[in-house]
C-alpha cells in the first residue's frame, strides 16, 4: 500500500431520481496514515475534506426518458443497455470536464475521478440463474469513456466488490458518514432521505455499527405528487401538512415484507419504484381519501419505516438521540415532524450543513472518497453495514 498524500480528487453521480449527474471536486488530505485492513482499521477517522466546487450537471430529456423507460419496465434490448452504459460515460466525462473548467482546474490538476454511474437494477439477494448461484448489480456510464475524454484515471463501479464477496453492495455512504462524523464523539444516526431512505447508526467511538435501507424516502411521495397534482415533489410537505393521515391505510401498509426484514438489506425501484406507487394511490382512491390525505399517509409512511426500524434493529445496538438528515427529503417539514413523533425517545433533527458539509453533493463526496483510498489500496467497505464476508477494496480503475 502506498504512503497516503493529498490529491484532488472529482466525484460523480448519479441517484434514483435521475434527474441528472452531482459532479464536485474535493482537496482530500491525510491527517495520519491508515492500514489497508484486516483488523477493522479503515482511513475514515484520517482524512480531511475541502470541497473545491461542485455542479448539477443535467441530463438530456430524450436520454432521461428512455433511462426512465428501461429502469420502470424492467427489461431492454442488449442493444440499449450496450448504447446506454456508453453514452452516460459521455455525459458523465463532460459533467466533469465543466466542472473542471468551473473550478479552474487544469487536467493536470486532477488525480482522480471518483464515477459511482447510475444503478440500473440492484438485485444482491441471492438466486439461481442458468443453474449458478448470484448475486447482482449494474451501474452504468462507461468509466472508459470518461478517462478518454477526461484524461484522468477513473475509479467507477464500486458496488459489485462487495456483493462479490456476499455483501449487499449498499449502502456504501457508511464510509463515508464515519470520516464526516465519527469524530465526533456522540453517537449519531445519519439519514439520508432521496429517492429511498438509508440509515447509518455511529457509535460513540466513531463506528458505523449499522447501516441499511428503511425503505421509499421521496419515491413514492413524488409519484404520487405527479399523479395527483403535475407536481415533481411536495415542496416543504405543504400538501402532506394540508391532509390528514388514515391510521388504519398506515399501518397496513407498514406490512410490506421489506419493512421487517432484517438488516443487512438494501432496496430501490425494483420494489418501490412506480408500479408500487401507483398501486398505493389507487388504493387511497379506493377507500374514497382526498387526495391530499393519501400524499399525507404516503408521507407518514416514510418516516414511520425509518422509525420502525430504528426500534426493531437499531435501538438495542446503540441508542441515538439525534439524527443528521440529508436529501431531498430533509426539506419535507411534515416528514421531519413524524420522525420525531414516531421515534421511541426525544430526538434532535440536524443538518449537514450544521456541520459544514453539503448534503447536495454527499454522494459525490463518498465516490470520491472511495476512489481515493482505492488509489492507496485501502479497504473501504464497511461490512457490518453491507453483510459482505471480508473486507475489500472497492471499484474497478480505468486509465487514459
Amino acid at each position: 500500500m502506498a504512503r497516503l498524500k493529498p490529491l484532488t480528487v472529482i466525484g460523480l453521480n448519479s441517484g434514483t431520481s435521475m434527474d441528472g449527474i452531482d459532479a464536485a471536486v474535493f482537496r482530500i488530505i491525510p491527517l495520519r496514515q491508515a492500514t489497508a485492513g484486516g483488523n477493522g482499521t479503515t482511513a475514515a477517522q484520517c482524512l480531511d475534506v475541502e470541497m473545491i466546487d461542485a455542479l448539477l450537471h443535467p441530463l438530456e430529456p430524450a436520454l432521461q426518458r428512455k433511462m426512465h423507460s428501461l429502469v420502470s419496465a424492467g427489461r431492454g434490448s442488449l442493444e440499449d443497455i450496450c448504447r446506454l452504459n456508453v453514452a452516460l460515460g459521455e455525459v458523465f466525462a463532460q459533467a466533469a470536464l465543466t466542472l473542471m473548467k468551473s473550478a479552474g482546474l487544469t487536467r493536470s490538476e486532477v488525480d482522480l475521478i471518483g464515477s459511482h454511474g447510475q444503478t440500473i437494477w440492484h438485485a444482491p439477494s441471492l438466486k439461481k440463474y442458468g443453474g449458478i448461484s448470484t448475486r447482482s448489480t449494474l451501474q452504468l456510464a462507461e468509466p472508459a469513456v470518461i478517462a478518454a475524454r477526461t484524461g484522468i484515471p477513473v475509479i467507477a463501479d464500486f458496488r459489485v466488490q462487495d456483493v462479490a464477496v456476499g455483501g449487499q453492495g449498499a449502502p456504501l455512504v457508511a464510509f463515508a458518514d464515519e470520516v464526516l462524523f465519527g469524530g465526533s464523539g456522540q453517537a449519531t444516526g445519519v439519514l439520508n432521505i432521496g429517492g429511498i431512505a438509508n440509515i447509518t447508526a455511529i457509535n460513540d467511538k466513531g463506528e458505523a455499527v449499522m447501516a441499511f435501507d428503511t425503505g421509499p424516502g421521496n419515491m413514492l411521495i413524488d409519484r404520487a405528487m405527479q399523479k395527483l397534482f403535475k407536481r415533481d415533489f411536495d415542496e416543504n410537505g405543504q400538501t402532506a401538512s394540508s391532509g390528514k393521515v388514515d391510521r388504519q391505510w398506515l399501518n397496513k401498509l407498514l406490512e410490506e415484507p421489506y419493512f421487517t426484514k432484517c438488516p443487512p438489506k438494501t432496496t430501490g425501484r425494483e420494489l418501490f419504484g412506480h408500479a408500487y406507487a401507483d398501486r398505493l394511490i389507487d388504493q387511497g382512491k379506493q377507500a374514497n381519501l382526498p387526495d391530499q390525505d393519501i400524499i399525507a399517509t404516503i408521507t407518514a409512511l416514510t418516516a414511520l419505516a425509518v422509525a420502525s426500524a430504528y426500534t426493531s434493529y437499531v435501538q438495542h445496538q446503540v441508542q441515538l438521540p439525534r439524527l443528521v438528515l440529508g436529501g431531498g427529503g430533509a426539506e419535507n417539514s411534515a416528514l421531519k415532524r413524524h420522525l420525531v413523533s414516531f421515534w421511541p425517545h426525544p430526538l434532535q433533527l440536524l443538518t449537514h450543513e450544521d456541520f459544514g458539509i453539503s448534503t447536495k453533493y454527499k454522494e459525490a463526496l463518498l465516490f470520491a472518497l472511495l476512489a481515493y483510498t482505492t488509489h492507496f489500496g485501502i479497504a473501504n467497505n464497511v461490512p457490518r453495514c453491507t453483510g459482505a464476508g471480508e473486507r475489500v477494496c472497492l471499484g474497478k480503475i480505468s486509465r487514459p
